[in-house]
């Protein structure tokens, strides 16, 4: 099939599932630069969604602008089935995902940190990531091979995740529950479960906007949102373009689908996926990305 006919197909789908004029979805529709040859299937279980919504929330938070090698989450790729999520983590950053994922009390911070009732437990191969009240779970390996090396608590910290399955403390009780959605800040829980969860299967396209230098920035306002920002490659209607021809906001009502609220920023899934792109490049003057990429490196060794 011609490339043009490939654009027409796939702007009568964006139409088709989206508030976005034809006009609109035509011109995203042939600003789709990759296409991934196997679909890629969404978390069937609410639990399991859930899981990888707050891991991905937690990465996001926690690594910010500190990735390498254009692993936006620390993670390099993703084999998804229905029933399954494995991982492939970037491996100098791979301790620092496990230690920011498993949840621990830091009296510096004054709550908990990562995931609460995630538990870890060594397989071939890598590790199982298991939710402790449920049968969700995800595998994670490193690129290279490497073993991984569990944490040890820093001072003032007070490690939860060595408690057995099934027994959670209270604060995990409180945090879990608050991130079902008895938070305010969270208008539609399973809304953004789909959409975190989603982010956290996509790497090969999330991480577009690290690939240029290595890099990006990501962060949280509050828990029920994740800001995707960088400054150079895709522009934001052809970053949103690749997501939505791979399936990112299917099943949504057309209204919460995707804003293009600018040319530099888009809301997908309601207010729950921020994208923003700076109009240059915030590299050509002070440090260059090389040092910055050296900085971040020598960070995860020290």
């Amino acid at each position: 099939m011609s490339k043009s006919r490939n654009s027409s197909r796939l702007a009568k789908q964006i139409r088709r599932r989206t508030a976005l004029t034809q006009s609109t979805a035509s011109r995203l529709a042939k600003q789709v630069r990759v296409r991934l040859p196997q679909p890629i299937a969404d978390a069937s279980e609410p639990r399991q969604r859930r899981l990888e919504a707050h891991m991905a929330h937690v990465l996001a938070s926690r690594f910010q602008d500190r990735q390498l090698n254009g692993a936006l989450l620390g993670v390099q790729g993703a084999q998804t089935a229905p029933g399954h999520l494995g991982l492939t983590v970037e491996p100098t950053m791979a301790d620092e995902v496990l230690r920011e994922l498993l949840p621990r009390l830091d009296d510096s911070y004054g709550g908990l940190r990562g995931v609460p009732g995630l538990r870890v437990r060594p397989v071939d191969g890598g590790i199982v990531l298991q939710d402790s009240s449920g049968s969700a779970r995800v595998f994670a390996e490193t690129s290279d091979g490497r073993a991984w090396r569990l944490p040890t608590a820093e001072e003032g910290e007070t490690p939860l995740w060595t408690r057995p399955l099934g027994d959670l403390s209270s604060e995990e009780h409180e945090e879990a529950e608050g991130w079902a959605g008895a938070w305010p800040t969270v208008p539609d829980a399973a809304v953004r479960d789909l959409m975190l969860s989603r982010v956290l299967r996509r790497p090969g396209l999330v991480n577009r906007a690290s690939a240029p230098h290595g890099f990006a920035n990501c962060y949280t306002h509050h828990s029920g949102d994740l800001v995707i920002e960088w400054c150079c490659g895709d522009t934001v209607e052809a970053y949103c373009a690749a997501l939505l021809a791979h399936g990112f906001v299917d099943g949504l009502p057309p209204s919460e689908t995707i804003e293009l609220t600018s040319a530099h920023s888009a809301r997908l899934g309601g207010h729950t996926v921020i994208v923003r792109r700076h109009s240059a490049c915030q590299y050509d003057s002070g440090p260059s990305a090389q040092k910055i990429t050296d900085s971040i490196e020598k960070g995860y060794s020290s």
